[in-house]
């Protein structure tokens, strides 16, 4: 999600905004909980609502490997309902025979996310694919143990 903090990634530049002082105290009150600085927090909150007015029907949600874009009334993450898509060469009634649960809104929300931000969706699907207990073990050497 955090575009502007990869590598190659746009320029920062300087904006000055007016602010209501309690929406500057519960920012700062923001950062200081995840211990970053206003300006990334304003950053974030900026982005999330600029791609949920792009993408109606998703929302963003904090999980362990950090915020991710979610599919509104599922809990499902779109990169979770979009590992099956692309695993099912993009066609949206294989999609619906997996997800049978889903909305035609819910599966148009997400492929629409999917197809403005292909590049991150895909980095989280690889992530997620890449957790296999080989490769827990691998990255986080001591910390599990597999049974034989």
């Amino acid at each position: 999600m955090r575009a502007g903090r990869r590598a190659g990634a746009e320029p920062l530049v300087t904006t000055s905004l007016r602010l209501r002082s309690g929406l500057r105290a519960y920012l700062e009150d923001l950062a200081e909980r995840s211990q970053r600085s206003v300006s990334d927090v304003a950053e974030q909150l900026l982005e999330e609502a600029i791609r949920t007015r792009e993408c109606p029907g998703i929302y963003f949600a904090d999980e362990p490997a950090g915020r991710t874009a979610k599919i509104m009334g599922t809990g499902l993450g779109v990169w979770e309902v979009m590992r099956d898509y692309v695993a099912a060469g993009e066609r949206e009634e294989r999609l619906r025979e997996i997800f049978p649960q889903l909305t035609p809104v819910q599966v148009g929300a997400a492929r629409n996310y999917f197809l403005r931000y292909r590049d991150e969706i895909q980095r989280r699907i690889d992530e997620n694919t890449a957790l296999t207990p080989e490769g827990v073990v691998a990255r986080y050497p001591g910390l599990v143990r597999l049974a034989g």
